[in-house]
């Protein structure tokens, strides 16, 4: 018996600019028939930016399906074209910080059972920090303002659940285990 899935047929079930939703008849490693439904959405990006004395900048967003706004690294959506420039351009827009120095730390699927999405994660130093503003946003952002955290507090903030957005947090580990862990 083989152990892999095997798509019989696939269904568009719904599409924006943002997202895909498809549901697929499959043959299940079991052997028997089914459906899997997933969530296609394109490859992000979330930044740290890290200053010289040690502060990191997040973003406050207002985030719609939650009803409330969070604490988050700057991020957004990308395509396969020169990532780091589209990384560049993103904090840019949500900061207006711009940075010299460029890192990619590494990179994760969100939930690889149910979606697509594939995350970037750059460190981004050497920071120009002329004016943090929050007036160049998209039309669906609704960045409230920025914050610059101390190194040392940013444990602490996700410890005591005061950032509750999980790429933020997983983005945040690989950083600690790229620059901290021997």
């Amino acid at each position: 018996m083989s152990r892999k899935w095997k798509k019989i047929n696939s269904k568009l079930v719904y599409s924006n600019p943002w997202i895909k939703i498809h549901e697929d008849n499959v043959l299940r490693p079991d052997g028997k028939k089914g459906i899997y439904g997933y969530l296609e959405k394109p490859q992000g990006i979330f930044i740290i930016a890290l200053d010289n004395d040690d502060y990191i900048y997040l973003v406050n967003e207002y985030r719609y399906p939650l009803q409330k706004s969070i604490l988050q690294l700057p991020a957004g959506t990308v395509d396969d074209n020169d990532i780091v420039e589209q990384a560049k351009k993103e904090l840019l827009e949500e900061t207006g910080i711009t940075a010299t120095k460029w890192e990619r730390l590494g990179g994760f699927y969100v939930a690889p059972g149910y979606e697509t999405t594939f995350i970037n994660v750059f460190l981004a130093t050497d920071l120009n920090v002329f004016e943090l503003k929050v007036d160049n946003q998209d039309g669906d952002e609704l960045i409230l303002q920025i914050i610059k955290i101390k190194l040392s507090e940013l444990k602490k903030m996700v410890v005591s659940g005061k950032i509750e957005c999980g790429i933020t947090i997983a983005a945040l580990n690989l950083f600690f285990l790229n620059h901290f862990s021997k």
